[in-house]
């Protein structure tokens, strides 16, 4: 991407706290933080990737995530957490890659997205119009620095990470105008405006295709095991009403949470999620459709049990949405 967002968005005191290259001592030996570090690691190496700078910046962004949304930190966040960048980078990126003949670099790029596309989660937008929400600039800002502090200067590897972090800004496309889904969808069009003939650009060019790749690994939980994607739609609701103030025990999260678990997730994976690359259709396709009709039916069911009553709370919500979910496998 033609755009550096290092100014509009900082570093902030998780950063400082974990400027790299190398690993604080007094934080790599806390054991979980340490099994986080080394989980990371061994998924870079099971995906190919071998280079110690690349390894360590993928360690590094992953330990960031837990200290600024893990359950311990002061902003804990129920999905968007160290967890989801394992996920990927143990779970989804394997599947992807066997469907994927990529060279090196490009592999590097996509561990490097799976530890660094949500680093930032609480951002104002403080740049113009370009279409790259504010939280995927900050986290672009923040990779930036990451590969510096790395040394990781090629900039063929930086343009790939870019491009994939801005493909995976995501758009529910409530506002009038906006796109639905993932930004990678429209990233080629935007181009052709943007910038004319950046398709005689062959860098440009594989760096667009690695952006509709790395935005069907983030919407790749559609493609869990349906008990595991259940899991993570309720994290995703709880995490709603985190960000917006609203207690679980409170009537206001129980109609939120039921707006969410129903309507939502079918709006999710009939019409929000849709893969951008035909890799991402060969490696979640299956599992996503088989999904698909559990979801509507889930949805169905919910919405009958709270039809003559509201739920109370969140709660409530939760445990009937875990009920039948699990009535479904």
């Amino acid at each position: 991407m033609p755009f550096d967002y290092r100014r509009a968005y900082p570093a902030d005191e998780v950063e400082a706290r974990l400027p790299g290259p190398a690993l604080p001592p007094a934080l790599v030996s806390q054991p979980e933080l340490a099994g986080h570090a080394r989980r990371a690691a061994a998924a870079c190496r099971a995906a190919g990737v071998e280079r110690e700078a690349v390894v360590a910046a993928v360690q590094l962004g992953v330990l960031r995530m837990a200290l600024r949304y893990g359950e311990d930190s002061a902003d804990p966040l129920a999905y968007h957490n160290e967890g989801h960048l394992l996920e990927l980078l143990e779970d989804k990126l394997p599947l992807l890659l066997s469907t994927a003949l990529l060279p090196t670099l490009e592999r590097e790029a996509l561990v490097l997205f799976c530890a660094c596309h949500d680093l930032r989660q609480r951002e104002a937008r403080h740049h113009a119009e370009e279409p790259i929400g504010p939280n995927e600039a900050a986290s672009m800002a923040e990779a930036d620095r990451l590969l510096d502090a790395a040394g990781l200067e090629d900039p063929a590897l930086r343009t790939l990470l870019r491009f994939a972090i801005a493909g995976s800004t995501f758009a529910a496309g409530t506002d009038e105008g906006q796109a639905q889904g993932a930004f990678a969808h429209v990233l080629g069009h935007w181009l052709d405006g943007q910038r004319p003939g950046w398709r005689d650009d062959a860098l440009a060019t594989q760096a667009e295709h690695l952006a509709r790749m790395a935005a069907d690994l983030d919407t790749s939980n559609v493609a869990s095991p349906y008990p595991d994607f259940a899991r993570s739609a309720i994290a995703l609701a709880i995490e709603i009403q985190h960000r917006a103030g609203r207690p679980l025990d409170s009537p206001e999260a129980g109609a939120s949470c039921l707006g969410f678990l129903a309507e939502g997730q079918e709006r999710y994976v009939f019409t929000l999620q849709r893969f951008a690359s035909r890799e991402g259709r060969a490696a979640f396709g299956t599992q996503r459709d088989a999904n698909a009709a559990r979801v509507r039916e889930t949805s169905r069911r919910l919405r009958e049990h709270f039809a003559t009553q509201p739920p109370r709370d969140a709660h409530a919500v939760i445990l009937a949405f875990r009920s039948l979910a699990a009535g479904e496998q």
